[in-house]
């Protein structure tokens, strides 16, 4: 926690203090460079969580270039009251559940809820060290993957989002309480359920 400076305020946080967070300040005042290089850091990131949430690579494009958008646009109303990467993934978040939710009241609109058809065609690609795993373990490895990948996509909407941010970017419970608008006990029962769903989706497997 932050000490008093004898400035009538507290003296800056850890989150203030982040670079990333620094660069959205610079460019709230102005500075086109600083968002330019936060794009570049984050934009694959972003990408592959939303693929993790949507299971379709062409959706997952579109929703990071909407969320990028919503970056630049909400640039006058930022405040950094977390980490820069907590507050882009919030927006990351919403934009995908805003979207889930628009598509399961569509008509004739495959739902978010199911695995895509061609989810391994459409997959961002993932770079392996083969020189000392067999072409049989591989193959285990890229299987495993799948299924894992279409438990997910099963999972009711906030469940699958807290378990990206979770088990793929690692974020805390307090973190992703944030990002999900909800207490840090709820993220612990989304969690849980979401992992005893996929302990029964993955059981015959497994």
């Amino acid at each position: 926690m932050g000490q008093d400076t004898g400035r009538g305020k507290v003296d800056m946080t850890s989150h203030e203090t982040d670079q990333d967070v620094q660069l959205m300040l610079q460019f709230k005042e102005g500075d086109e460079d600083s968002f330019r290089q936060l794009f570049s850091k984050y934009q694959s990131r972003i990408i592959t969580f939303c693929f993790r949430f949507c299971n379709d690579q062409v959706l997952a494009e579109d929703l990071t270039q909407e969320i990028f958008l919503r970056v630049y646009q909400g640039a006058r109303r930022y405040r950094p009251k977390a980490r820069f990467s907590t507050w882009l993934y919030r927006i990351a978040v919403n934009t995908c559940l805003n979207e889930a939710r628009r598509l399961k009241k569509g008509h004739g609109i495959q739902s978010m809820e199911q695995p895509a058809m061609y989810a391994e065609k459409n997959s961002p690609p993932e770079y392996r060290d083969n020189d000392h795993i067999s072409a049989e373990e591989t193959m285990v490895a890229r299987q495993r993957d799948e299924k894992i990948k279409a438990a997910i996509a099963k999972l009711p909407a906030q469940q699958r989002a807290a378990v990206v941010l979770r088990i793929y970017d690692e974020f805390s419970y307090k973190e992703i309480a944030d990002q999900l608008s909800v207490t840090k006990g709820k993220v612990k029962t989304l969690i849980y359920r979401a992992r005893q769903r996929m302990k029964q989706t993955l059981s015959q497997w497994l």
